[in-house]
C-alpha cells in the first residue's frame, strides 16, 4: 500500500462519511463486489446454523413445496441436478432434509424438511433479515422501492437477452 494515496482506512475518514468512489467503476462489477460481500457475510451468518451459504434458497423452496422430485428441485433453482444432489447429501447429514421414496412410484425419490429443517428456516429467514437490515442501513423507503423498480426491470433485461442467447445458440 503507498502511504502517499488515501484511502478508505484514512485517519480522516470516519465511518459515516460515505467513501470516496475513486475512479468509475462498471455497475456489473460494483454489484458483483456487493453480492460477493454478502455471500461472505452469509456464510459467517449461517454456520451457527449448520446451513451452508447455497442452501437457503433449497430449504425456501421446500418450505413452500414439500415432496419435490431432485430434477424439480433443480429446475425450479436453475442449478445441476448434480449440484442439487450434493446440497441434499450435506442436508441429509446435517438433518435438514430426508429422502423418501414416492409411494405411488418407487423409483422417484422425494425431499422433504424435517422437524430440525423446519426450525432452521425460521433461524435462517430471521438471520437473513437482520442481514439485510444492515445492508440497507440508512437507505430510505423510497430509495428502496427505485431499487427494487430498477433491479426487476435489470432482471426482466437479462432474461430477455438469456433467452436471445438461447435461441441464438440453437440456431448456430
Amino acid at each position: 500500500m503507498n502511504p502517499n494515496i488515501p484511502n478508505d482506512r484514512d485517519a480522516n475518514t470516519t465511518s459515516r462519511e460515505p467513501r470516496d468512489p475513486g475512479p468509475p467503476e462498471s455497475l456489473t462489477r460494483m454489484m458483483a463486489k456487493l453480492t460477493r460481500q454478502h455471500q461472505y457475510n452469509s456464510h459467517l451468518l449461517l454456520k451457527d446454523h449448520e446451513v451452508h451459504p447455497g442452501q437457503p434458497p433449497l430449504l425456501f423452496l421446500l418450505s413452500r413445496h414439500e415432496g419435490l422430485r431432485q430434477s424439480e428441485l433443480a429446475e425450479r433453482l436453475r442449478i445441476k441436478p448434480a449440484t442439487v444432489t450434493v446440497m441434499l447429501n450435506r442436508m441429509v447429514k446435517n438433518g435438514l432434509v430426508e429422502r423418501r421414496t414416492d409411494p405411488k412410484d418407487q423409483r422417484v425419490s422425494r425431499v422433504y424438511l424435517t422437524d430440525r429443517g423446519w426450525s432452521a428456516v425460521e433461524e435462517v429467514r430471521i438471520a437473513l433479515q437482520t442481514s439485510e437490515a444492515h445492508v440497507f442501513e440508512g437507505v430510505t423507503p423510497e430509495e428502496k422501492m427505485l431499487l427494487r423498480r430498477l433491479l426487476l426491470h435489470m432482471i426482466d433485461n437479462v432474461t430477455k437477452y438469456e433467452q436471445l442467447l438461447s435461441r441464438q445458440t440453437k440456431e448456430e
